[in-house]
């Protein structure tokens, strides 16, 4: 894992808009997300639900996680994909997500990482 000196997460506002994670200067910190608050335009009965704050930054810093391991393999390019599904008000159904990371550095370790988050119906079930 990198250690910087200054972590900036600003949450995505608007479906399809990337969140952004600046890291820079050498420092004692990882590239990580917070555990609250990464996506400040969820639906209420969500954005409330701590087990989706949290599964949610878990899967953005498992993309970050993945792409810092690519890099130290020589892929500076590349993209991961997580879904997470958080109970919704409704009984027994669900609402789901997918978080895509896309990132590309150059040799020193410089460049982005872009987290998008879109809501997906792809487990529209009942239990």
């Amino acid at each position: 894992m990198n250690l910087y000196n200054d972590v900036t997460y600003t949450p995505s506002m608007n479906e399809g808009e990337p969140a952004m994670l600046d890291c820079s200067g050498a420092g004692f910190s990882g590239c990580r997300v917070p555990r609250q608050n990464v996506y400040l335009n969820a639906p209420n009965n969500i954005s409330q639900n701590i087990n989706f704050s949290t599964l949610l930054s878990d899967a953005i810093n498992s993309i970050i996680e993945k792409s810092e391991a690519s890099g130290q393999q020589g892929s500076l390019r590349g993209t991961e994909c997580k879904k997470i599904a958080v109970r919704n008000a409704t009984r027994g159904g669900f609402d789901t997500y997918l978080i895509q990371g896309t990132w590309n550095y150059n040799a020193y370790g410089e460049g982005y990482l872009k987290i998008y988050l879109n809501s997906s119906d792809m487990l529209n079930c009942r239990m």
